[in-house]
């Protein structure tokens, strides 16, 4: 039996993310078709995830099925070769996804997500089939009411307090996970701390940005912010007078040149984008520490969301080179 220890668990991940596409991957994947790009992602690492579903899907259906199978086939190994005290602070930060999978069930109750239960899952939560489907079956307060993780050193409940507006449970599940987040970057190191602390400020901005669309008050958008405003660039943001006025005050002090002010939706795209390349400059300044293992799983998770993104702009026709490339992570 292989010993656990973090010198081979390093070692693993390292081998890992050697594995991860560069920019000379994206650029040729950009101008395949669905069935090349399925292909080409046969001879990597994907390649066992796409010999057992190629026989009944192909194309578009096949590379999105493949990736979350590969996903969830990886984090899975990841949390099975590292040794047992780090497990919990991985399955920590993993419950991200588990959040994401309760506000799309939250939101499902609601008529506002469209689907099958299955289909809200997020590969990597810990959440299975059987317990979305179980929890369905519940009202919305009920479920709202039954969201706990009993390895959670943070008492979910006690964020919930609006059960009725399916808004303000996702804001509070938003805040309880982000105060277990600083929790553990606490005890991580300063990499993880900048993460953690710059993933906010990007959550926070988005927010202002969208409620400053809707012309809502300073006091009444902080009521909505996931955590205190902390950062000179949110409280300078959130004290601006109107949306261009928040859009060019996030351009000054993220050092972003946006595009197309009048697109918010473009605008939060580049706000994500330009932390997330940020992020996997830094990386390298801990190659073989617990920081390795973090940045490891932001890019495998960065490399599925740009494949995804890839896979569906060439199923909607769009064929653009430039417009793809832009909205893509690449480190």
């Amino acid at each position: 039996m292989i010993s656990r220890d973090y010198p081979y668990m390093y070692a693993r991940v390292s081998a890992k993310g050697a594995k991860l596409l560069d920019e000379s991957n994206y650029d040729q994947l950009i101008k395949m078709e669905p069935n090349e790009i399925a292909r080409k992602l046969q001879e990597g690492c994907y390649k066992k995830d796409i010999d057992e579903l190629g026989v009944k899907h192909d194309g578009v259906e096949l590379v999105e099925l493949a990736l979350m199978r590969n996903v969830s086939r990886t984090m899975a190994n990841l949390i099975d070769i590292s040794p047992d005290s780090l497990n919990p602070v991985i399955n920590a930060f993993l419950r991200r996804y588990d959040i994401l999978s309760l506000k799309r069930l939250l939101r499902w109750k609601k008529g506002e997500e469209k689907g099958e239960v299955k289909d809200l899952l997020v590969p990597v939560a810990q959440y299975t089939v059987e317990e979305m489907e179980e929890l369905s079956e519940k009202s919305f307060e009920e479920i709202c009411n039954s969201i706990e993780f009993s390895d959670s050193d943070v008492k979910y409940q006690s964020f919930i307090e609006n059960t009725g507006d399916v808004r303000k449970v996702e804001r509070d599940l938003d805040r309880a996970y982000y105060t277990e987040m600083k929790e553990l970057a606490d005890s991580i190191g300063m990499w993880f701390q900048r993460f953690i602390r710059k993933e906010i400020e990007c959550e926070n901005l988005k927010i202002i940005l969208r409620l400053k669309k809707y012309g809502l008050e300073t006091e009444e958008i902080e009521d909505w912010l996931i955590s205190e405003p902390e950062t000179t660039c949110v409280r300078k943001t959130l004290q601006t007078s109107d949306l261009e006025e928040a859009i060019s005050e996030v351009e000054d002090c993220e050092d972003i040149q946006f595009r197309d002010y009048k697109n918010l939706e473009q605008v939060e795209k580049t706000i994500e984008v330009e932390r997330l390349k940020s992020a996997f400059r830094t990386l390298h300044t801990e190659p073989l520490g617990i920081t390795s293992v973090f940045g490891y799983i932001v890019a495998k998770m960065v490399e599925v969301k740009n494949l995804r993104m890839l896979i569906r702009a060439k199923e909607t026709g769009i064929q653009n080179q430039e417009t793809i490339k832009r909205n893509l992570v690449i480190a």
